[in-house]
Formats: structure tokens, sequence, C-alpha cells
């Protein structure tokens, strides 16, 4: 990638192409390295066995998205990572826009998009194991881009672009409703944004959000109990939360940030001394005011709330932002040829570790003495249930984890956990057996939620049928293995019996 006498249409079309060249063959890799799915995916194969208003204390969008593919290319390892990777190219597409809106340069904005690499909740967790997330990120990125749009241009059709992707965002996750709040308030900073927010034609975006959102925010209502089922994530002390939540916003911010702040140090060192745009035009001062905006909001959270912990991938549709606003404080002249294709440079070269990274905690498990998700053999496990006898039954797990996974090695098969609220779903008499699976590399023993769930639910007594193990070599693994148990019970002909 350079510099030369391209033109900015042309420089932009070649990266545009070469980012979704990288993401394509992460779709590969995910195929090739693996049929086995980690933790988020299997939970969504799990889910996607059904199109509802809500499943659990997520929004329900990407299990929506993920049940069309799953329509279309069935229950497989690649409708998981295209959904997946689509998402994150449309995150860098819509950065990359936003940067030609606020910093004017197509150079810049490639900077500013190829900085996401380097922040490691986006350019390794995201690829390793996320799913609502990177859908909120995605829908955060674009929405900042239609906002700077809606300054621009206050058209009817800008205000629908609008409300629809503030509708994907509250359908993908619920810190998204920060994100909404963060830049609503930065556009009532400017003129043309009270402007944009007080005008009759905001009654069209305000529309569309209540038709796309209004069912699931009344599926909320009326499912509270798993809505604040997580609610324990936020961390809570009598005394002294304001010093532990701020330090742990500030802590997490900058490692957040890290190594990305390090290589603008040391390739733009000029952007961390002045500000060359202090006087620059609205769409650049649009992203300083965001941040600040953001920050004052984040400390309202910690003392209203009480927080005491924040998580990294909490910020991740908050500061995807960051680069945006480093570039803006740079003029143009001081993207040399020279700096910019070193700033490409590490970045290829930080693409090229994450690609093998993921590929080596993987296939190189047993060198490594780390044996991740990906490398249990669920497909070995499979075979030796359907030698015993069972094919699509009822497939019963207190983990998601082995529910999806087994779930997708019986793709006609239905797959329950406790907790879900969906057995209601699914008539026993439709299959005549059940499996009911658990790891047991401690013990053989069922746990005690799944023997009270089957005793409620499908009146047996689990201790009644015998109990078998199940254990395989890990994938790429030499000697090492992994231990299932497992029960098999029929099921009654018909509700009742």
């Amino acid at each position: 990638m350079t510099t030369s006498p391209e033109s900015p249409p042309q420089l932009a079309s070649k990266f545009l192409l070469l980012l979704g060249g990288y993401f394509a063959l992460h779709i590969v890799l995910r195929v090739l390295v693996s049929d086995a799915l980690d933790y988020d995916e299997a939970e969504q194969v799990l889910l996607g066995q059904w199109l509802l208003a809500g499943y659990t204390e997520q929004p329900p969008l990407y299990t929506w998205m993920q049940y069309a593919l799953f329509q279309l290319f069935g229950k497989n390892v690649f409708a998981v990572s295209l959904l997946k990777n689509a998402l994150l190219f449309l995150t860098y597409v819509f950065v990359f826009l936003s940067g030609r809106e606020i910093l004017k340069d197509s150079r810049a904005a490639i900077l500013a998009t190829c900085s996401l690499l380097l922040i490691p909740q986006i350019g390794w967790e995201s690829q390793r194991d996320m799913t609502h997330t990177t859908l909120v990120v995605c829908a955060a990125a674009a929405s900042l881009w239609q906002a700077l749009r809606l300054l621009k241009k206050q058209e009817l059709l800008n205000y629908g672009l609008f409300g629809l992707l503030l509708s994907i965002g509250i359908l993908g996750k619920a810190n998204f409703a920060l994100f909404i709040a963060t830049l609503l308030l930065t556009m009532a900073t400017f003129a043309a944004g009270r402007k944009a927010l007080f005008s009759p034609k905001i009654l069209l975006t305000l529309a569309i959000m209540a038709v796309v959102s209004g069912p699931y925010l009344l599926w909320m209502f009326h499912n509270q109990d798993i809505v604040f089922s997580a609610s324990h994530k936020f961390k809570r002390v009598v005394e002294g939360y304001q010093v532990q939540g701020i330090i742990s916003l500030f802590v997490k911010s900058f490692l957040f940030l890290t190594p990305l702040w390090l290589v603008w140090l040391l390739v733009f060192p000029a952007g961390f001394t002045r500000n060359d745009n202090s006087e620059g035009d609205m769409q650049q001062q649009f992203i300083q005011r965001y941040l600040l905006t953001l920050f004052l909001i984040l400390l309202v959270v910690v003392f209203f709330f009480k927080v005491t912990y924040v998580k990294d991938r909490w910020l991740q549709p908050l500061l995807f932002a960051v680069p945006l606003f480093f570039f803006a404080r740079l003029a143009p002249a001081r993207i040399t040829p020279k700096r910019f294709k070193v700033f490409i440079g590490v970045v290829c070269i930080t693409a090229a570790a994450v690609y093998c990274a993921f590929a080596i905690r993987v296939v190189g498990a047993s060198v490594t003495g780390r044996f991740c998700r990906m490398n249990y053999p669920f497909t070995a496990m499979a075979g030796e249930l359907r030698q015993s006898g069972f094919s699509d039954g009822l497939i019963i797990s207190d983990n998601r984890f082995v529910a999806g996974n087994m779930h997708m090695q019986f793709p006609g098969s239905t797959a329950l956990i406790p907790g879900y609220k969906l057995a209601s779903r699914t008539l026993p008499h439709n299959f005549s057996s059940a499996a009911v699976i658990w790891q047991a590399d401690n013990s053989l023993s069922m746990p005690p939620g799944l023997v009270s769930f089957l005793t409620r639910t499908y009146n047996i007594v689990p201790t009644e049928y015998p109990v078998r193990s199940l254990q395989h070599r890990y994938k790429y693994g030499r000697s090492e293995t992994v231990k299932f148990a497992v029960i098999q019970f029929p099921l009654p002909a018909s509700p009742g019996q």
C-alpha cells in the first residue's frame, strides 16, 4: 500500500478491497481450523433454533441475523464466521466513511481505520469470540457516520436511515444506550445539530425506532427477570465506590487503547503535543466534543449506578472513535509518505500476527499446553452417540457451549439448557429419546441443576438411567483428552405420559 500517484478514489478502493480480503481470509481460516464452536458461537447455534422476540438478557438482533444465515447456509461454522466477519468489515468501512467526513483526507481516514486493528479488543478479541459486541460496535460506527451526514443535510432520507441505524444498535446490545446519549448530546452542542434534532423530520426517526425496536422493548417489559438477570455484572460497594469506579474507568480506557497509543507516539508524536486543527470545521470539532461528552456521561454512570469495575468490552462501542479524534488533531502535511508507510507496515504485521495467532491457539494447543473450546472433539463424541442409537432427539445440557455444539452435530435435534425458558417451545413427543450431556473431567455425577431440571420438566429420576462416559482426544491433541458424561432416556409418545 503506497501513497504514490494514486488518486484518493483509487486509494480508497484499493484499501477497502484489501480490507475485505483480510476478513474473507479469516472466514476461510475459521472454517478450516476447526468444526467446533467457541462459547458465544455455540450460544448463537443454540438460540438460533427459534425466531423469537427475545431470548436472554442480550437483545435479539444478532440471533435473528444468524438465524437467517442458518436458513441460507445451514448450521455450520461458515454461517457463524460469515456473520461475524461481515460485521467487522462493515465496522471498518463505516469508520473509514466517518474519517473522510471528519478528516477530509483519504490517507488520514485509512490510518484511522487501520488503527482499529491495533486495539486488542477489536483487532483480536472480536475475532476470537464475540457476537453482540461486534454488532453493537458496527451499529455505533454506522450511526456516527449517519449523524455527521445529518449535520450537513437535514434530508428526510437521512432521518430515516438514522432511525434505522439507532434501532439496530438498540437491538444489538444494552450499552448502546450510552452511545446514543453521547451522540445526541454531542449533536446538541452545535447549532446545526440542534436544528436537526428539533426539526419535525425527527419524528420519522422516532417512528422508525418505535416500529423496529418496539416489539423487543415490549418483550423486555414482560420478561424483566431475564433482562436484568446479568445486573450482577455491575459490582457495587457501599464505601469508596467513586474512587474505585473512576480508577477502573481510566485504567481500562488506557489499557483498551494499548498498544495503539504507543504506535501513535512513535510514528506521529505531533498528535500528542498540539492540535493542528484547534479551529477546525464542525466535523472535526464534533469528534472532540464526542469524547469529552462520553467521559462526562461515563463519570455520571459510575456515580449513579455505583459501578466499581469496568470491562474492556463495554468500552468498544464508545471508544472505537478515538482514532478519528487523534488524526483530527494532525494536519494532512504531517502524514508524510514515510510515516504513512511505517504505520501501514505496523498494521500489516499486526494483521498477520492476529491471523497466525488465531490458527496457532487451536492447531498448536498441544505444544502450548492450552486447549481452547475449538479443540473440543464434538464430532467424535457425536459419532459415538450415533453408534449407541441416538439420532435426531432432544439434547439437554447444563452448558450453552455443549448444547450449541451438539445441536450443530445433530441439526435435526432440539437442544435445551436450564434457565433459558425454552423448554416450553419443545414438544417432547416430537422425539423418541433424549440425551443429557455434561462435562465430566472431575466426576461423572450429574450437576444438581440438571437433575432438578429433568425432574421438574420431564418427571424422570436421572439416577434410574446408566451414566456413560464419552472420552476423546482433543482436536490437534496428542494424548490429552476431555471427558463428558451422558444418559439417554425415552420420551413419552404424547404430552403428560
